[in-house]
């Protein structure tokens, strides 16, 4: 589990709930993007060290929601869009583990909507190397 997870699961749920978006991007935009789409960024990861080899780490997000209907009807889609997220991101799945949305936040800024929340979750770290290895020693004795 990691934050790949993490991102099928926002785009699972930006579909569920704005079913017209084009693309869901991940960090950057591409030139000549088709409206509507999404872009989703992290905005701020928070880690704290967990017993054995575990650390809970806590992920905030923008999602922002770039309408593709005239610009005159942009605030209106973006409220209209708004509304949806709120309701749909409660909790969030893909690959079979669920994340809790928490913090959720929304303003339109720019005609563009941006959806902000966290999700928290535990990671365990596996060690490259084994702690124990059979050893192989050559023993002389002298008599």
């Amino acid at each position: 589990m990691g934050i790949d997870t993490l991102y099928k699961a926002i785009a699972a749920e930006c579909r569920t709930a704005v079913p017209e978006l084009a693309k869901i991007y991940r960090d950057n935009i591409p030139q000549n993007a088709e409206l509507p789409f999404v872009l989703v960024l992290i905005i701020d990861t928070d880690v704290s060290r967990r017993l054995a080899n575990q650390q809970r780490v806590k992920q905030s997000f923008d999602v922002q929601y770039f309408p593709g209907c005239d610009i005159q009807d942009r605030r209106k889609e973006c409220e209209k869009v708004k509304q949806e997220m709120l309701r749909h991101f409660d909790v969030i799945s893909a690959d079979g583990i669920s994340f809790y949305v928490r913090e959720k936040n929304a303003n339109v800024t720019d005609d563009v909507l941006h959806f902000m929340f966290s999700a928290t979750y535990t990671e365990c770290r596996q060690d490259a190397e084994p702690k124990m290895e059979e050893l192989n020693a050559n023993v002389e004795m002298e008599e």
